[in-house]
């Protein structure tokens, strides 16, 4: 454990002297028109450019080889929607398309294959995808798709498949916005921390409650994240607007040990701009889980109070708090070793939680920072039949010369067991998982980079608990990866 902290602290102290190595960015025009209101908002930001492993948090992985992509429009989606606030909208005039692919290698210790010897094993993968943004009268579409193989050392059975795919498609009334999203994801990784090939597709920022928690590590199996919303903005005035957002997230599972379950969502909520920077919003929202191989299931009733504030280009920040009632199943058989064998449960009860969403993103001249924490009841990550959940995550990405980006992550999950008081088996097993990873990236051609990571993770819980053949209460895994990137200029047609 010492030698783990003065890992992980020396980790942490380069990417904070990145940050403050980074020159101060001027202060963005305020004289930008910012009339309209958070209910007519803009088309949603648009769907990130596609990224690597080691791509720039910022989302422009080539710095000033494409200086058009710096350019920002105010971001107005309402603060009671279902994306968290960002620094600003790329401009889009003209529709477009942009093919893009990836090859890297890597090797993993402690294989989190579940076929495999523990001990390092080799993968690779070979992805392609193409993005495209469509304007069309009242109409702005974002389709983005990634596909291919991912090749591990562990034989034929633990190859696996990687499909993705983000869509936002958005219709802008005069007084109305309808807005469809759709994030999908069908991997062999869990998505929170995780080096090798995890979010090559980018994201839509979807807020913590909309998608699927998988903040456990777990061994490397195929599984299916999706979350589908539909999201209606009605202005009422120029200072205030309403919020209606519905929809459903899944986290399955193809291995059957696992936890699979569904999420039935629905928000409302009330926003009202107090300055051309602060506004407020009042929030109601439904969660109801349901699990599919496990005789539980869980129901979330949240009230918000929710501050953001956002400067274009420099800030972006929102926080929302309040109380959260939850209604489950007891009692609750932990999941461990085996999801599908949970016996029905009994009765049912109800307790009261606070829970938090909070979320920031800086923006320097030559770096951007980025940080995020909630806490509440989560669908227990495949792991757990409900979870009280911590999760804090941070990010840094710097240009340090013309053609040479770097970039690093940090975070800290906390899973703990929905026990209860006076239950005779209460399942109170607690996971604790921490990551970081660094990386850099290298521009080859204006069409072509080179890049490299480093990734480690760590898990410990209070009972014993196994990840792929290797099992404890602790777990630790680095990774390192070396490949090339292929992304095409846009693309009109």
């Amino acid at each position: 454990m010492p030698r783990l902290r003065h890992i992980f602290g020396a980790l942490l102290c380069i990417l904070i002297l990145g940050v403050r190595c980074a020159p101060a960015q001027q202060t963005p025009d305020q004289t930008q028109d910012q009339t309209q209101d958070q209910g007519q908002a803009q088309p949603a930001q648009p769907i990130p450019a596609i990224r690597s492993p080691l791509a720039s948090a910022a989302g422009n992985d080539s710095g000033d080889l494409y200086p058009d992509q710096q350019k920002l429009e105010p971001d107005t989606n309402p603060l009671a929607g279902v994306q968290d606030l960002s620094l600003g909208e790329t401009p889009m005039t003209r529709s477009n398309w942009q093919p893009h692919a990836d090859l890297f290698v890597g090797a993993t210790s402690n294989a989190l294959e579940s076929t495999v010897h523990t001990g390092w094993s080799p993968w690779s993968y070979v992805l392609g995808g193409v993005a495209l943004h469509r304007v069309s009268g009242v109409q702005h579409l974002f389709v983005n798709y990634t596909g291919g193989g991912v090749f591990t050392g562990g034989g034929q059975d633990s190859n696996g498949l990687y499909q993705a795919f983000n869509l936002v498609d958005q219709f802008k009334f005069r007084r109305f916005t309808l807005t469809f999203l759709d994030q999908f994801s069908y991997s062999p990784e869990p998505s929170l921390g995780a080096g090798g090939f995890s979010d090559l597709n980018g994201s839509l920022g979807l807020g913590s409650s909309f998608t699927p928690s998988q903040g456990i590590l777990t061994a490397r199996e195929q599984n299916l994240n999706n979350s589908s919303l539909a999201q209606l903005d009605a202005r009422l005035s120029k200072r205030s607007s309403l919020t209606f957002a519905g929809g459903y997230s899944l986290l399955h599972y193809f291995n059957g040990t696992n936890l699979s379950y569904g999420d039935i969502l629905f928000r409302s909520g009330y926003n009202y701009q107090l300055t051309r920077n602060d506004t407020l919003a009042l929030i109601y929202q439904f969660s109801g889980i349901r699990y599919s191989n496990f005789g539980q299931s869980i129901d979330l009733n949240t009230m918000h109070v929710s501050y953001g504030r956002r400067v274009t280009g420099r800030l972006a920040f929102q926080v929302a708090a309040g109380p959260e009632i939850g209604s489950f199943q007891t009692p609750i058989t932990s999941s461990v070793g085996g999801a599908g064998s949970g016996s029905p449960t009994s009765s049912s009860t109800t307790q009261l939680y606070w829970s938090l969403e909070s979320s920031l993103q800086y923006g320097f001249n030559r770096a951007n920072v980025a940080a995020n924490y909630s806490h509440g009841v989560s669908g227990g990550a495949g792991v757990l039949a409900g979870s009280l959940a911590d999760t804090v995550s941070g990010s840094v990405s710097r240009q340090w010369t013309r053609t040479v980006n770097a970039s690093g992550n940090v975070g800290y999950s906390r899973n703990s067991g929905l026990g209860v008081a006076g239950n005779a088996t209460p399942n109170h097993q607690t996971f604790d998982y921490w990551f970081v990873g660094v990386g850099i990236s290298h521009p080859w051609t204006r069409e072509l980079s080179l890049q490299g990571s480093y990734h480690l993770q760590y898990q410990n819980s209070n009972s014993s608990f196994c990840v792929g053949v290797t099992c404890g209460t602790n777990i630790i895994v680095h990774e390192f990866s070396v490949g090339v990137n292929w992304q095409r200029r846009p693309i009109p047609f």
